[in-house]
C-alpha cells in the first residue's frame, strides 16, 4: 500500500480493506466517541436542513438542474440521494465556487420520484442528457458524484455510457460515492427478508436489496464495461461512514475496483446523513483534482 493521502483531515487510502481496517483498529473508546458523535451531528444537520428549506436553497439550486447549456470540457453530474432534492449539494456546491469552473458545468437534475423510480427509468433521461453534452467538439471529462442512492444511479450512468455507441468524446470518467448504494443496501435486504418492505417504495423494495435481480444485472453491465472500454481513463473515489444504518455494507459504500485506480475514506464522527456536509471540502477538491 502506498502512503494514504490526507485531504482537509481525511485519510484516502488506495484499497477498502485497508481503509476498513484503519477504523476497526483503533481503541474502542476511539469508536464509541465516533458512535456517539455521529448522533449530534445528525441533530446539527437536521438543523441545517430546516434551515435549508426556511431560505428556499432547493429554489436557489434551479440553475444547477437544467441540462439546457452544458457545453464545457468537463461536466460534473452529482445525484442526490433517496427522497432528497438537489438542495442536498449546497454544500458540496458553495465548496465547488470557491474553485476555478472556468472549464467546468455542473448539473444536478432532479431525479424521478425523488430517486424511488426503477433504475432505468431514472437512469435514462440523465443518460440522454449527459451523452448529448458528450457528443460535443473535444474531448470530454465527466464527474459522477452520488449520494446514497444517488451513487447506484451514477453506476449505472456510468454502465450505460461504456456500451459501444455510446462513449462518444468521452475520454475520463471520475467517480465519487458518497456513503453510496453502489452494490445495493443490506438493510434493504433485511427488511425484505423480514417483511418489512412496506416501509419502502415498491422499486426500492425489489431493486435496492444487494442481492435483488437488477443489481445482478448492473453488476454483469457495469464488468462488461470495464473490459470494453480500455481506452477510457477511470479513477473512483468512495467515502464512506463507519456507522452507517441506511447502508451498512462496506461491499457498496467501499466497493472494490479492480485493475483501476480507487481511493477510499471513512470519516468518524458522522452517520449517512450528516457526512454529505462533512466531506463538501474533501468532495469539491477530489473533482478539481487532475
Amino acid at each position: 500500500m502506498i502512503n494514504p493521502l490526507i485531504i482537509h483531515g481525511v485519510k484516502f487510502f488506495d484499497n477498502a480493506s485497508s481503509c476498513i481496517s484503519q477504523f476497526e483498529k483503533l481503541h474502542w473508546t476511539q469508536r464509541a466517541i465516533s458512535f456517539i458523535q455521529s448522533f449530534g451531528t445528525l441533530f446539527a444537520y437536521g438543523l441545517n436542513k430546516i434551515s435549508r428549506r426556511l431560505r428556499r436553497v432547493e429554489i436557489q439550486m434551479a440553475p444547477y438542474t437544467t441540462s439546457a447549456n452544458l457545453s464545457k470540457k468537463k461536466l460534473v453530474v452529482c445525484l442526490h440521494g433517496l427522497n432528497e432534492n438537489p438542495a442536498q449539494f449546497k454544500k458540496i456546491i458553495d465548496e465547488l465556487e470557491k474553485r476555478s469552473l472556468a472549464e467546468t458545468d455542473v448539473y444536478i437534475p432532479r431525479i424521478l420520484q425523488k430517486g424511488n423510480g426503477k433504475l432505468d427509468e431514472m437512469v435514462q433521461p440523465i443518460f440522454e442528457n449527459i451523452k448529448k453534452w458528450a457528443k460535443a467538439n473535444g474531448e470530454k471529462e465527466l464527474i459522477l458524484v452520488g449520494i446514497s442512492n444517488g451513487a447506484r444511479i451514477a453506476r449505472a450512468i456510468e454502465a450505460e455510457l461504456t456500451k459501444p455507441g455510446n462513449r462518444e468524446n468521452l475520454r475520463k470518467i471520475r467517480f465519487v460515492s458518497i456513503v453510496g448504494a453502489c452494490k445495493g443496501s443490506s438493510l434493504a435486504r433485511l427488511a425484505h427478508r423480514f417483511r418489512l418492505s412496506w416501509m419502502m417504495s415498491k422499486n426500492i423494495s425489489e431493486e435496492m436489496p444487494i442481492n435483488s435481480r437488477r443489481n445482478a444485472r448492473l453488476d454483469k453491465e457495469w464488468e462488461e464495461g470495464l473490459k470494453n472500454s480500455s481506452e477510457l481513463t477511470r479513477d473512483y473515489i468512495f467515502i464512506a461512514s463507519p456507522h452507517d444504518w441506511q447502508v451498512p455494507n462496506y461491499c457498496s459504500t467501499l466497493m472494490k475496483i479492480p485493475h483501476y485506480q480507487a481511493r477510499y475514506a471513512i470519516i468518524k464522527g458522522h452517520g449517512h446523513i450528516s457526512i454529505v456536509n462533512a466531506a463538501a471540502k474533501v468532495v469539491a477538491d477530489m473533482i478539481n483534482l487532475s
